[in-house]
């Protein structure tokens, strides 16, 4: 599934993507994702191989703006998305954060993105 998103989002923030955690010193704009929950599906017969997963998305920028037109470049990407093992993308929330931890100090804006993702295990 990661590497579904990562290529799905392979235009925006020229490249800049990562899963986790970005690397100290990265360009802005960039993007970080993280599995915020993962909930198993099952049958009568057990496992479907189909989890809803909640990926959250954070996009930091120098500006409120582009934060925010990169978030709506996301949205539009993967609202409804399915292909191949990726089976459905849903926006489930928009917001506002901070771009820091409490106590730290930095001019970055940051719009996050929820989303359900319903991919298909090999």
């Amino acid at each position: 599934m990661e590497e579904a998103i990562i290529a799905l989002l392979a235009s925006v923030t020229g490249g800049r993507r990562y899963w986790g955690r970005a690397p100290q010193e990265v360009a802005r704009p960039f993007i970080v994702f993280n599995r915020i929950s993962q909930v198993r599906g099952y049958t009568s017969e057990g496992d479907d191989g189909l989890p809803e997963t909640r990926v959250q998305v954070d996009i930091y920028a120098d500006t409120y703006t582009s934060a925010r037109d990169i978030s709506k470049t996301i949205v539009d990407l993967v609202s409804g998305y399915r292909s191949g093992a990726m089976r459905a993308i849903f926006v489930d929330g928009i917001r506002d954060l901070p771009a820091s931890d409490a106590g730290e100090v930095n001019h970055l804006f940051r719009v996050s993105i929820d989303l359900m993702v319903w991919f298909r295990e090999a």
